[in-house]
């Protein structure tokens, strides 16, 4: 067990990249929103607080980390809290993430010995949950059954893809000192809001994909 907790913390592992799932769209509709009808309708940029049980799968090169994971999402705050335990049930770590800021609440002891281990589980969930977001000003483009939301950044470009519903299916970061990718699938409705049920995000720069499935979702009053 302790061989598996510490692959969980080695972001920085060189190995062969776990590969990218392809991103399928419908194909009999367009997508005709505009800029500004994209970002309303974009879950991660509605006020609310979210309670997610997810389970996880967590890839670094070829080796592979199953887990389970209790998710406090604000919205609003811009905040994130993981509760994340291993496969048996075993609390792992508790992790608070903002915008700007991670704090490690409470950790097994093998896991608090690995530097890196706060600051690498939090830019993973900032890609998935919280930054960046799509914005009005981004340059919009029409693809036939699916847009694009996109910036110029230092060293390539930050793009977002919506389906013909609005929804959101992929963000990417291609940059001079990021390059990652996340694909958002299977949406379903809860009252009046739309929540993937499953995430998938690689990150090729440090050589890890983790892959969520959403087993539960509450959200707070």
């Amino acid at each position: 067990m302790l061989r598996n907790i510490l692959l969980l913390a080695c972001l920085t592992l060189t190995a062969c990249v776990p590969s990218t799932p392809p991103l399928q769209l419908a194909e009999n509709c367009r997508a005709e929103l505009t800029a500004e009808q994209l970002v309303a309708r974009h879950w991660l940029s509605r006020a609310g607080i979210w309670r997610l049980r997810q389970g996880a799968l967590l890839e670094v090169g070829s080796k592979k980390i199953p887990l389970e994971g209790f998710l406090r999402l604000d919205l609003q705050q811009q905040e994130a809290r993981l509760l994340a335990m291993n496969a048996m049930g075993v609390v792992l770590f508790d992790l608070q993430v903002t915008a700007e800021a991670e704090q490690l609440h409470r950790a097994i002891p093998q896991l608090q010995q690995v530097q890196g281990l706060a600051q690498g589980v939090a830019k993973s969930l900032r890609q998935v949950f919280l930054l960046p977001r799509p914005e009005e000003q981004d340059q919009l483009e029409n693809r036939g059954n699916n847009q694009r939301l996109w910036r110029s950044q230092p060293g390539g470009s930050l793009g977002f893809i919506f389906d013909c519903q609005g929804d959101l299916r992929e963000t990417r970061q291609q940059a001079a000192t990021n390059d990652w990718r996340v694909v958002y699938d299977q949406y379903q409705a809860f009252g009046e809001f739309y929540l993937p049920m499953q995430i998938v995000m690689n990150d090729y720069q440090r050589n890890v994909k983790l892959s969520l499935w959403i087993s539960e979702v509450k959200q707070e009053p």
